[in-house]
Order: structure tokens, then C-alpha cells, then sequence
């Protein structure tokens, strides 16, 4: 047990050789002392010191153990994934992972909040591995991210928002692997919207990269012949 970051109640007796009451208590003053916090039942993580004043370690740390442990797909979304390519200067409120399990409410301990995105099936959908303390986090690629920005614009906090993490992004996106990936999925009017708030976009760092992906998503829109479709998928 001794250097493990999370656990399991029956690990707990079965590794320390103790009745289930004994484990109870002792996992009772450890809780109440916010040295573990219990994100899934009979899950348990350990809280290092410099995180207690938290009432949790950070939620990129936390959403592997929880995801492994429930066994379901995931990748981390939206304005949390820009924050892996530099492209969400402000830390959200909420961390976003987008997953194929159903869950009503976000999970919250202390100030972590998590906030789980409904998607139906995350086969094949490309995501980038990032190291963390507590294993592998699995973040959208900056082509998914894009599309997913457009399709759950709601969540990515509108179109004003949306263009600003873009504006950031854009030099990560490969405009190629971004249409094959939307013609894929069945997306591509998200990237129509996309190449519309791109042009709208005044001042950007790298107008070459802009450009080519405005041009690229031109060309392919035109050979495609599609129609025009609303800024955002409500309307």
C-alpha cells in the first residue's frame, strides 16, 4: 500500500491484512482530515499535503485514475484540451472530458470540478497522450479539438470564446488531417463554421498558417458543393 496513489477498499484489507470495520475507520479519519477523497465508490486517492488546502489533487491528475478505474473511453475536451496546446490562456472553471458514459452531474471535490461530455462512441477518434503524475492523460488532437469547439459550442462557452482559443490553435492544426477527420466523423459543417470565424479572426500571430487553412477548407468546399449551413448548430 505504502507509495500508492489510489486503492481499492478490498486492496486496503487484503494489503494490510485488517477486518472491513478496522478499514472503515481508519479510511473515516483519513477523509475527515482530507488526506483521501473517494471520487467513485470503494475508489480511494491519496491527497499529498500540498493539495489538501484544495480538497483534491488536480483534476488532470485525477481523470485518469477515475476513467481506468470505470474502465470507459474518454479523451479531455474543449476549452481543457486548449490548454495542452496554449491555446486557452485562462484556466476553465470546470474540467471538460468528453467520454462515452453517461453522467448527469459534474463530479466535484473541493474546488476540482469535472464535467463529462456525453459522446455516443470514441472509436478511432485521434487523441494525443500527455504525461502526468498519476499516468497517461488522453487529450483531443488539435484537429478533433477544433471540430468538437463547433459541435458542443454551448459547452466551449459561444462563438466569441471559440474564436479566440482558435486564434491559439491554429498553428497546431494540420488543415488535411482536420478534413479527413470531419469527413470521417460526418462533421463537415463544423469546419465550415470553423473557416468562417477564422476569417473573421483580425489579427492572428501566424496569417500564413490562417491563410493555408482558410484556402484548404475553401477548396475542399467547393469541390464538395455543400451548402451553407448557421454559425452555430442551434439555429
Amino acid at each position: 500500500m505504502y507509495g500508492k496513489r489510489h486503492f481499492t477498499f478490498q486492496e486496503i484489507i487484503q494489503d494490510l491484512h485488517i477486518s472491513e470495520n478496522a478499514a472503515k475507520a481508519g479510511l473515516f479519519r483519513l477523509k475527515k482530515a482530507n488526506k483521501i477523497i473517494t471520487p467513485i465508490k470503494g475508489l480511494y486517492v491519496m491527497v499529498p499535503p500540498e493539495y489538501q488546502p484544495y480538497g483534491s489533487i488536480p483534476a488532470e491528475e485525477l481523470v485518469p485514475i477515475i476513467m481506468k478505474h470505470l474502465n470507459v473511453d474518454y479523451y479531455v475536451g474543449l476549452l481543457s484540451a486548449g490548454l495542452f496546446y496554449g491555446a486557452t490562456h485562462q484556466k476553465p472553471a470546470r474540467f471538460q472530458v468528453i467520454t462515452n458514459k453517461r453522467v448527469k452531474h459534474p463530479l466535484k471535490f473541493g474546488d476540482v470540478v469535472i464535467q463529462l461530455v456525453y459522446k455516443d462512441s470514441l472509436e478511432g477518434l485521434p487523441t494525443k497522450d500527455f504525461v502526468v503524475s498519476t499516468g497517461y492523460l488522453k487529450v483531443a488532437t488539435p484537429e478533433l479539438l477544433a471540430i468538437d469547439l463547433f459541435k458542443y459550442s454551448a459547452r466551449a462557452a459561444g462563438i466569441s470564446h471559440i474564436a479566440t482559443v482558435l486564434s491559439e490553435l491554429a498553428p497546431s492544426i494540420d488543415e488535411n488531417k482536420l478534413i479527413e477527420l470531419a469527413e470521417r466523423l460526418g462533421e463537415v459543417a463544423q469546419i465550415q463554421r470553423l473557416g468562417f470565424v477564422l476569417e473573421k479572426i483580425d489579427v492572428m500571430e501566424d496569417e500564413e498558417k490562417k491563410q493555408k487553412i482558410i484556402d484548404r477548407l475553401l477548396e475542399y468546399l467547393k469541390d464538395s458543393g455543400r451548402p451553407f449551413v448557421s454559425l452555430v448548430p442551434y439555429i
